[in-house]
């Protein structure tokens, strides 16, 4: 088998795409504690809506496609995702929200199939997921599972989205400081 072969199996067995989802989950968890959460769901019919749950006990963060449906608020989740937060969500459903609409405390609950496939007569999947996602991955609802997020108390303090944003200033001085002098 050359190269060129083994490079098509590898992308067939899904290595590639492994490390590529891995990074791009921690560029949208670093673009949320820097500030720019809101920027990335600036246009939820083309690039989807996400949200992060935030685990307060154990201090770990997830992004997920969400979408909100009659004031229901509703992640989707893949089963390997599951199987991350399944612990968590066991432990303490309390969780923290970091979304488009601000910071809030809450619950999460997992929907059981007969009120998943309530929400899908009147859900799509380009919903969720964004037309450009959904033309590149093809994603589907339906293999996913559902979260139902409650939220209960808007959030406030400086361990929220945004608690990195010295970052922006930080990289501006340092632009500054070390340009070069003609």
């Amino acid at each position: 088998m050359d190269i060129r072969e083994q490079a098509i199996e590898s992308v067939k067995n899904k290595n590639i795409d492994k490390l590529g989802s891995s990074l791009f989950r921690k560029v949208k968890l670093f673009a949320w504690e820097t500030g720019l959460g809101p920027l990335i769901n600036v246009k939820p019919e083309i690039f989807g809506q996400q949200a992060v749950l935030y685990f307060p006990g154990r201090s770990e963060k997830y992004s997920f496609p969400c979408y909100e449906q009659n004031g229901r608020f509703l992640l989707a989740l893949t089963e390997k995702e599951l199987e991350a937060i399944r612990e968590n969500l066991i432990q303490n459903p309390g969780v923290e929200l970091w979304m488009k609409q601000g910071w809030f405390a809450g619950t999460v609950k997992l929907l059981s199939p007969e009120e998943k496939a309530e929400v899908m007569e009147n859900v799509t999947d380009e919903q969720f997921f964004g037309y450009l996602l959904r033309s590149i991955r093809k994603p589907e609802i339906k293999d996913h599972y559902l979260l139902e997020a409650v939220r209960s108390a808007p959030c406030t303090g400086s361990s929220g989205p945004g608690s990195r944003t010295w970052v922006w200033p930080a990289a501006m001085l340092m632009l500054l400081l070390f340009r070069r002098k003609k």
